[in-house]
């Protein structure tokens, strides 16, 4: 109708053309909802029907469309010497060459969109049903605390008390508090700034360097300007708790567990690394393929899709190193 009206409009046509337009126009637009509720009935059925029917009712709006789309032609352009001259022929012409392609477009366009829209609804029912999955997965992470780590240290603070280091065990109680506030509370698919995340990991190591003593040796290494950065909650923690079951328990030395935080251009990199005997031999090892390890990766990939990176390698030096690159949010 637009398309039509700005020639009319370069023609100089009376106003009347722009009324015959409206007219075919919202004939149009009554057919084609008719036809959309013919399509909506015929629901779950073969294409070799849908596309029947489809053929069959584009065909029957071109034919009713067909004879008020040419109205202004007759009647106002006096074409009925065309009319009569081509006989009934010229109806068909213009049901085949305009009319019917113009319904058989609307129709492709119409199931075009309705397949679209369901691959959305689709892709939208996934991703949520992923979400759940990886908040149940979130929270189970919260509530099983590993029952070693809590037996050990009760026991280590039983120690310090029996040999009357009541200084320590007093922090150590307060270590553990900080630890378990921090891993039970809040919303599990929140982000925490960074430095709240950092304040849990700091409790947790400091916690098993009194029960390592001098075997187990901490370090941080925090770029300045980062601690008001978003990223998921105890999203670290799998990551130092394999450094230290992996790492530092695997040899009778004394290890290094090293937490660093820094910019990357807009992005923010997570490192954690280790002086222990490092990954296996083929650069695998069975904590790979462990809740820790895929927990993360589902996390990162719900709250950031394809932009994160989550690598590991062997550390120069010895040991091993696991890097988390995700987008710098503040």
């Amino acid at each position: 109708m637009i398309v039509f009206g700005l020639r009319d409009a370069v023609w100089g046509q009376p106003v009347i053309f722009y009324l015959t337009l409206c007219l075919e126009a919202g004939a149009g637009f009554l057919l084609t909802c008719c036809l959309r509720l013919v399509y909506r009935r015929i629901g779950q059925v073969t294409w070799l029907t849908r596309a029947t029917v489809v053929f069959v009712g584009s065909g029957i709006a071109a034919l009713v469309w067909q004879p008020i789309k040419n109205y202004s032609q007759i009647e106002h352009l006096s074409e009925f010497e065309e009319l009569y001259y081509f006989g009934v022929s010229a109806y068909f012409v213009g049901v085949l060459s305009y009319s019917y392609a113009v319904f058989l477009g609307w129709s492709g366009l119409y199931f075009s969109l309705k397949v679209y829209l369901r691959l959305g609804e689709e892709r939208r029912s996934r991703m949520l049903a992923e979400a759940l999955a990886v908040d149940a997965q979130l929270k189970m992470l919260r509530y099983q605390i590993n029952p070693h780590f809590l037996f050990n240290t009760l026991n280590a603070i039983n120690s310090l008390l029996l040999v009357e280091e009541t200084a320590r065990a007093r922090a150590m109680v307060q270590r553990l508090s900080e630890f378990l506030r921090y891993s039970l509370e809040g919303n599990a698919a929140a982000k925490v700034t960074l430095e709240e995340e950092l304040t849990s990991v700091r409790a947790y190591l400091e916690i098993e360097s009194v029960r390592f003593e001098d075997k187990l040796r901490i370090r941080f290494s925090i770029e300045i300007g980062l601690s008001a950065c978003l990223v998921p909650s105890l999203i670290l923690q799998p990551l130092v708790e394999n450094a230290v079951k992996h790492g530092i328990t695997q040899t009778d030395k004394p290890g290094t567990v090293l937490v660093s935080a820094s910019r990357a251009e807009n992005d923010l990199m997570l490192i954690v690394s280790d002086t222990g005997p490092g990954f296996a031999v083929d650069g695998r090892d069975a904590s790979e393929s462990g809740l820790g390890w895929k927990n993360t990766q589902q996390r990162l990939a719900l709250h950031y899709g394809d932009q994160f990176v989550l690598s590991r390698r062997v550390r120069q030096g010895g040991g091993a190193e696991v890097m988390i690159k995700i987008p710098d949010v503040v």
